[in-house]
């Protein structure tokens, strides 16, 4: 029992517990499509509450608990994850409300899916319907297409919101059942989170998943996917009124969590705020931007730029952006700004203590990445100095540009 990945803390401020299950799989076309799938369906109905109906009802009486069950993309991996919020039961005074019956529910919710093929069609029908909708925001498909090209030869890792839609529809309940049961039970597992008595909410899981996977090892060394060599600009033309650009840098090496986090302050710097340089001069000296992004995506080696923008200001807001990157990497840093960056970012960790979903992240992080913990880093966000931000930027080289317009 000692090794099992079962690690509940004490819930110091929260009226309400939260317990996260998850387990870890290789990402493919395959398992993204499936586990979309899967995760819409056990959000409608279990084996135990065999109806959308029953399930709510179910959970209802539970005094509202919430249950959100969602594939996540990490590099190579795939984290199939349950996250569960319940009132606390000190909070509610009542005597049938109590951890055991708790941690019984969400077993019952969780451990045994309802394969049933209407449930089945209607949850296809439910999520290509989202997908639809989300993929007709130029936004959305931008990234999408983007991530596209990133790995056109690297299928498996080129779908960025539910996965092949196309698969998704071939998908028989005899294949979910087979899935299930030979790949999605046989992976590493982990279960984290709070809880008022946390020894008795440990034990109490220990008690109810007695899986070998949680003595697996969760943490994996190797997430990070290496930046393929591109070097490639696409445009597409769908005559909307707010064109996209988005750039794309890959890294010459990996990062580890402390170039994580320095590609973090860089990201900051760059397009974090109305003060940010990106912000700055193509949106309000150029009037080109409506929106624009920085976003430092690790685990992908892919440092993304990304901006809605007038048309026919694609041209130059592009050219600020590369010789903006190019100026960090001369050495040409705003001191004012890089310090505002870093209180910024320091700023939102502090608020995100305070957060549960920010929480449980880092409590992801920490039991996946094996160096996640090894540094400080509301230390380090302090420490990154202009060196830094110069030695990453240099670091980079653009692998993708694409627009949409």
């Amino acid at each position: 029992m000692l090794n099992r990945n079962v690690k509940i803390q004490k819930n110091q401020k929260f009226t309400t517990a939260t317990i996260g299950c998850f387990l870890r799989l290789p990402l493919t076309q395959r398992n993204l499509a499936i586990t979309s799938l899967l995760a819409r369906m056990q959000m409608n109905a279990s084996k135990a509450y065999p109806s959308i109906p029953l399930q709510q009802r179910a959970l209802s009486e539970a005094y509202d608990m919430q249950v959100e069950i969602v594939p996540q993309l990490f590099g190579n991996a795939l984290i199939y994850s349950y996250i569960i919020n319940f009132i606390e039961p000190r909070v509610v005074l009542d005597p049938d409300y109590t951890y055991a019956e708790i941690i019984t529910k969400i077993r019952e919710v969780i451990s045994v899916p309802l394969l049933d093929e209407d449930l089945m069609n209607f949850s296809k029908a439910q999520i290509l319907t989202s997908y639809q909708e989300l993929i007709e925001e130029p936004s959305n498909y931008a990234l999408d297409r983007f991530f596209k090209i990133w790995y056109k030869d690297q299928p498996d890792y080129a779908d960025n919101f539910i996965g092949s839609p196309e698969m998704i529809k071939d998908i028989s309940v005899g294949a979910l059942d087979k899935f299930i049961d030979k790949d999605l039970r046989v992976q590493p597992g982990l279960m984290i989170g709070w809880a008022h008595d946390n020894q008795l909410v440990t034990d109490l899981l220990n008690h109810e998943f007695r899986s070998k996977i949680l003595e697996k090892d969760f943490a994996k060394q190797q997430l990070s996917i290496p930046a393929p060599i591109l070097e490639t600009r696409d445009e597409e033309e769908q005559g909307n009124l707010q064109a996209q650009l988005l750039l794309g840098y890959g890294y010459h090496q990996g990062l580890k969590i402390d170039g994580q986090i320095i590609g973090s302050v860089f990201s900051q710097y760059l397009a974090g705020d109305q003060s940010s340089k990106l912000f700055t001069e193509v949106r309000e000296k150029l009037g080109a931007a409506y929106d624009i992004e920085a976003n430092n995506y690790a685990n992908n080696c892919l440092f993304l730029v990304s901006a809605g923008l007038d048309p026919e200001k694609v041209k130059p807001a592009e050219q600020i952006i590369k010789a903006e990157i190019q100026k960090i990497a001369e050495g040409q840093i705003d001191l004012d700004l890089l310090k505002k960056a870093k209180k910024s970012l320091l700023n939102t960790r502090l608020i995100g203590q305070d957060q549960e979903g920010w929480q449980l992240a880092q409590m992801l992080r920490s039991n996946l990445f094996t160096d996640y913990d090894l540094v400080d880093h509301d230390q380090k966000i302090k420490t990154v100095t202009p060196t830094m931000l110069k030695r990453f930027a240099q670091n980079l080289f653009l692998n993708e540009s694409y627009v949409l317009k």
